[in-house]
């Protein structure tokens, strides 16, 4: 009986390891006898919309050895010194691990890995790997973003998208006995690696390099902190360029100093939030408009401030810009003009304007970390503060709020979703993801945004904007100045200068906002952002296939005037017969200082900056 139940046992155990388990053995059998090493795959490469590579892959040769392989050790040291320059010594002592693997160089030269590779040493193996490249450089670093070692997207499209664009490693297998050493007559297999899917980005490698430069320019010429520019297609919501300074070589990425690398490689575009200044006069006269609080024959006086709940509040041309129309307030961006429009249409109107309008929400573009604006909570607001909202202060948001905000404007009323994405392949050139944009209509009637068209061309055409002006073309656009604050306070001297334009004025298609970021000297949008946007949109309109309009401005030269030692009054008198308009700074009554000096040529597109004493 016991004999019998002894059998038993062992044919259940035979059965148990012979058919159940032999998948499991088998593994664990070649898991003793084959030694693996890794095969890197290609990660996907990232286009522009042209087809042009911004991010790709170069192929690195790494040298590994299997210590229990390798049998003349003091040998194959000294062979490996001759062919990678590495100190005898320290071959050796890798050579000498008890470990099963040991890589010993990374990122040898390709004639390097060939001479190893024929001299079939045991146990020292070359295998291919990936690295990042990027053959730009500094180029849209904050978009594309960076990976890590391993080839994982860090920041930028590369985290966005990383699932798409990382791809499945393969192995190199080696027969080797129970200590590591390789088994005479076996090849070595291979599992293939598969590469990653490819991204192609709506930015148009032309249009981003226009950008790069004009914000170094810019930059440069104004000492400036920081300067920054997006241009997004207000039809689509596609994002066609976004250009930021100070940048960084995506090829040789600052990982040593975390502070700084985080400062860089975000973009202050999307995440950072700022007083939008005057900019933000559009979103007010849009909201006045729309909800009939005002009407297109709106007028106001302004005597150079404003008294709201007997708080003074100052308009920026301390001499006051007298009776205006709805469109001359715009284009002279008069403060107290906004003070008013805010007034009438009230905190209820106004804020459901902000919510239509998409403010202070996250736009939903395709990069991490999108920050949000900030506003005062509706029933917090005082009538100061209503006034102060009215011309941009007292309200924070992102960049990308402001465009997307301000293009819905312009745009018949169309909110987009901006992307930067626009689609992805696999490498045979399948399609595997489609990018768009969700659009919300009429969020302000055709009726204001053609009014709000009309008086922003003549922002450009006749006030602060002039120095967009392009000849040819019809362009649009809003300065905007605002102070920054540090611990919660005003900043002294330091401001933010915007201007946000987009052409043709009468039908847009593109749209720009330039941002500098505490210019040295003089800080007013309409000197030190509004020409490069007119200098972007003459080089940029052209390229895009723009078409020119009847409506053609020529810029008239002048001989700038000596202003210094006159008054307010003759100041105007003079500037105004040139048709020319100009920035104030300072609240005395005689000039003592201007820009551009007396003497140099000027014409009617150039903003006079008037120093009182």
């Amino acid at each position: 009986m016991l004999i019998t139940l002894l059998f038993g046992i062992l044919v259940v155990r035979l059965v148990f390891f012979t058919i159940l388990r032999s998948e499991n053995l088998s593994e664990m059998a070649l898991n003793q006898w084959l030694r693996e090493l890794p095969l890197s795959a290609k990660r996907g490469d990232i286009y522009d919309r042209n087809g042009i590579l911004l991010a790709g892959c170069n192929t690195t040769y790494n040298l590994y050895c299997r210590p229990n392989a390798v049998t003349n050790k003091e040998w194959v040291s000294k062979q490996l010194n001759e062919i990678i320059n590495i100190d005898e010594n320290e071959i050796l002592i890798k050579l000498k691990s008890k470990a099963s693997e040991v890589k010993i160089k990374s990122n040898l030269k390709k004639e390097e890995s060939q001479i190893i590779k024929e001299k079939g040493i045991s146990g020292i193996y070359v295998v291919e790997g990936i690295e990042r490249a990027y053959p730009y450089s500094n180029f849209l670093s904050q978009v594309i973003g960076f990976t890590d070692i391993d080839l994982k997207g860090q920041t930028g499209i590369e985290a966005r998208y990383n699932s798409y664009l990382t791809g499945i490693n393969g192995s190199l297998y080696t027969a080797s006995d129970v200590i590591g050493r390789e088994l005479d007559g076996y090849n070595q297999w291979r599992s293939a690696s598969m590469p990653g899917y490819s991204a192609t980005l709506t930015i148009d490698y032309h249009v981003q390099a226009i950008l790069e430069n004009a914000i170094s320019k810019a930059q440069i010429n104004h000492n400036a902190k920081a300067c920054a520019c997006i241009m997004m297609d207000v039809e689509t919501g596609e994002i066609l360029g976004l250009a930021e300074n100070p940048s960084f070589d995506l090829n040789d990425v600052p990982r040593d100093d975390i502070e700084t690398l985080l400062n860089l490689s975000k973009s202050s575009t999307i995440t950072n939030i700022f007083e939008p200044g005057s900019t933000f006069k559009i979103i007010t006269a849009a909201a006045g408009l729309d909800s009939g609080s005002i009407s297109e024959k709106f007028q106001t006086f302004c005597s150079g401030y404003h008294t709201v709940d007997g708080v003074k509040i100052k308009c920026w041309k301390s001499g006051g810009h007298g009776t205006q129309s709805l469109i001359e307030g715009i284009a002279n961006s008069c403060n107290v003009t906004f003070m008013n429009i805010a007034s009438k249409t009230g905190v209820e109107k106004l804020y459901d304007y902000f919510n239509l309008l998409g403010i202070n929400k996250r736009t939903g573009i395709d990069l991490l970390g999108e920050g949000v604006g900030i506003k005062i909570p509706s029933d917090q607001v005082k009538n100061v503060d209503l006034a102060r909202i009215g011309f941009g202060q007292s309200i924070a948001m992102t960049a990308i709020e402001l465009l997307v905000s301000t293009s819905a404007v312009i745009n018949s009323g169309v909110l987009v979703k901006p992307y930067i994405l626009d689609y992805i392949t696999d490498s045979t050139g399948d399609l595997k993801y489609m990018n768009y944009s969700n659009t919300i209509e009429n969020v302000i009637s055709e009726k204001t945004s053609s009014f709000m068209r009309k008086a922003l061309e003549e922002v450009v055409l006749n006030g602060g904007g002039r120095g967009a002006c392009v000849d040819g073309y019809r362009i649009g656009g809003k300065t905007g100045t605002a102070q920054k604050y540090s611990n919660g306070v005003i900043a002294r001297g330091m401001y933010i200068s915007t201007f946000i334009g987009f052409a043709p004025a009468d039908s847009p298609k593109y749209i720009c906002l330039f941002i500098v970021d505490e210019p040295i000297g003089p800080y007013y949008g309409s000197i030190v952002a509004a020409p490069y946007v007119g200098e972007i949109f003459k080089e940029l309109l052209p390229y895009l296939n723009t078409t020119q309009s009847e409506k053609i401005e020529k810029n008239q030269q002048y001989i700038m005037p000596n202003l210094i030692g006159l008054n307010k009054q003759e100041i105007n008198e003079v500037l105004t017969k040139l048709k020319m308009y100009y920035e104030e700074s300072g609240d005395g009554d005689i000039v003592v200082g201007q820009l551009p000096a007396p003497g140099d040529y000027v014409t009617t597109k150039n903003i006079p900056l008037i120093m009182y004493d």
